[in-house]
Formats: C-alpha cells, structure tokens, sequence
C-alpha cells in the first residue's frame, strides 16, 4: 500500500467522520422535533442505534472501495477526529445549510400540501352541504312516512248491524 494511498483513505475517514456527525445531529434534531406521543419519538433511540448500524455499514463499504476492507487502527480514530472537526468547525455551516434547506424547500412543499388538503376539504363541505340541502325535503317527508308506518293499525271488525243476513 502507498503512502498516498494511506493518506488518501485517512483523509476519507476524516470526512466520513464529518459527515457521520452531520448525519447524526440532523437526526437528532428530526426526532426531537416530532410530538412527544409520535411513533418515532417513542423509539428515537432505536432508530439512533438502527442509524449507527447504517453509518458504520457506509464506513465499512468506504474501506472496502479503497483498501479491499483492509481496517487499520487510525481508522476509528480518524473518525473521531472527524467528529470533533464537524463539532468545532464545521457545526454552524451545516446548521446553516439545514436552516436555508428548510425555509427554501420543506416549508414552501408542506405549505402547498396544506393549501391542497384545506381546498379539498372545502369542496368536499360544499358537495355535502348541497347533498344536505337537496335531500332535506326528501328526509322530512321518509321521517313521517314511517312514523306512519311503525303505528299500530286499527283492526277491522265487522259489526252485525251492517251485514247482510
């Protein structure tokens, strides 16, 4: 292995190590921003935990791609280092790109989704209101109708004064 080649991987772990600090602030954040009785706040720690999984696999695929998985023992340490780089360098720009990403692209999408569920909320009022308005007559009347219905009819007798002998 080259001296380039090992500069080149512990320069990769670095920046994985920023990155895997990035991912997992942006993480945080996400699932502290869900309500308290969400799904996802109530199993943030294993989603963290099932997330590490996922970032560790990446590491891993990273030193597979460069030096055939061979793991050295600046590797780990590399990471950290990345971590703390993204900690005290790198934490004010990512929260600023996350900041600008969410103000420029995920309210104006959640904004339109409730501009288009409040419109067909409505249309679908106004449909039931004129059903409502159309069928009242109708419903005024089926309600007489069988309160006639369900009263009990008089039985017919005869009387002998009116037959015929």
């Amino acid at each position: 292995m080259t001296l380039s080649l090992q500069f080149f991987s512990l320069l990769l772990m670095v920046l994985s190590g920023v990155v895997v600090g990035a991912i997992i602030e942006g993480t945080r954040f996400v699932m502290n921003s869900f309500p308290k009785r969400t799904f996802v706040f109530k199993y943030s720690t294993a989603l963290e935990i099932i997330i590490w999984i996922l970032l560790g696999l990446g590491t891993f695929y990273i030193l597979f791609q460069v030096r055939d998985g061979i793991w050295r023992i600046y590797d780990p340490l590399a990471q950290i280092v990345g971590i703390l780089l993204y900690e005290q360098l790198f934490q004010p720009i990512f929260r600023f790109m996350g900041r600008v990403f969410l103000r420029m692209i995920i309210q104006p999408i959640w904004f339109i989704i409730r501009i288009i569920v409040t419109i067909i909320r409505k249309i679908l009022r106004l449909i039931a209101l004129i059903l409502l308005t159309i069928v009242r007559p109708f419903r005024f009347i089926y309600k007489k109708m069988r309160h006639l219905a369900l009263k009990k009819k008089p039985k017919f007798r005869y009387n002998k004064k009116y037959t015929k002998n």
